[in-house]
């Protein structure tokens, strides 16, 4: 049974997170999505459109060591929580995370694992390749933000972020240190709105031990730490996370995605 949640907007959380606080979050469940074939039976990356849909991928994963993973992408109706559409089988690696750029309606895919600097461009309605490009280091997340035109990413192998130009140039030369109290977790997928960074954690090598927590690390757009948000969704992995309309959304899971809706207790 999930936990009713109060409407809360993002937006306030400048205001709450201001030096390491950490606030818990209560959640419900917006959609699960249903492998569309017995031979997809796992998942990585998504994202939303900030508005109605949520692209997620689900994967197949008897290849060797994970090389050239394929898998679908699923376009679901918030709205509804119905997939209503299916890609065709892409060859997107890893596919550890993804985003979605409104100008162009395309959905881009960091591949991570093991073309950690490959990203490919879905056409947000056909669900179809229609571009690739490589970032200038490996990375294995990331998030675009409208209103200042640029990406954030997670730097592979390393407990460290960056922001990219919208052309996937650096900004500058500066790397973000993400905190020590994070260091336990396993990086997943991350978000940004227009004032703050997201990056959801799995404690999942922790799980039988009575501190688990899954969490989501939360930044500025200068680098600085500003708190945590703990969720509690028992031993389901997170992997993706993203802001729609000021909600928290994100997937989780331990058989099939469930995309969540996190609202923080304040």
């Amino acid at each position: 049974m999930t936990e009713k949640s109060v409407p809360f907007h993002a937006k306030r959380l400048p205001a709450l997170l201001q030096n390491g606080e950490i606030l818990s979050c209560s959640h419900e469940i917006l959609a699960k999505i249903d492998y569309p074939a017995p031979q997809l039976r796992g998942f990585q990356g998504g994202c939303s459109d900030g508005d109605r849909y949520y692209y997620q991928i689900v994967m197949h994963y008897d290849l060797p060591d994970r090389l050239r993973d394929y898998g679908r992408v699923a376009k679901v109706d918030l709205q509804t929580g119905e997939v209503i559409k299916w890609s065709q089988d892409l060859y997107l690696d890893h596919a550890n995370d993804m985003t979605y750029h409104p100008a162009t309606n395309r959905v881009l895919v960091c591949h991570n694992k093991p073309r950690y600097t490959h990203i490919s461009y879905l056409d947000g309605d056909t669900l179809e390749i229609v571009d690739e490009a490589e970032t200038p280091f490996p990375i294995y997340a990331i998030d675009y933000n409208q209103k200042r035109d640029r990406y954030v990413v997670g730097l592979s192998g390393r407990r460290e972020f960056c922001f990219l130009n919208a052309d996937l140039t650096p900004v500058d030369g500066r790397t973000f240190r993400t905190v020590p109290s994070t260091d336990r977790c396993t990086k997943q997928g991350i978000c940004a709105d227009d004032e703050l960074l997201y990056f959801i954690l799995w404690d999942g090598k922790h799980k039988e031990e009575p501190d688990f927590q899954n969490r989501i690390a939360v930044y500025d757009w200068e680098g600085a730490f500003r708190g945590l948000l703990h969720f509690n969704v028992g031993v389901q992995e997170p992997e993706s996370i993203s802001i729609r309309k000021g909600e928290i959304l994100a997937v989780c899971g331990e058989t099939h995605p469930v995309i969540y809706r996190f609202t923080p207790q304040t």
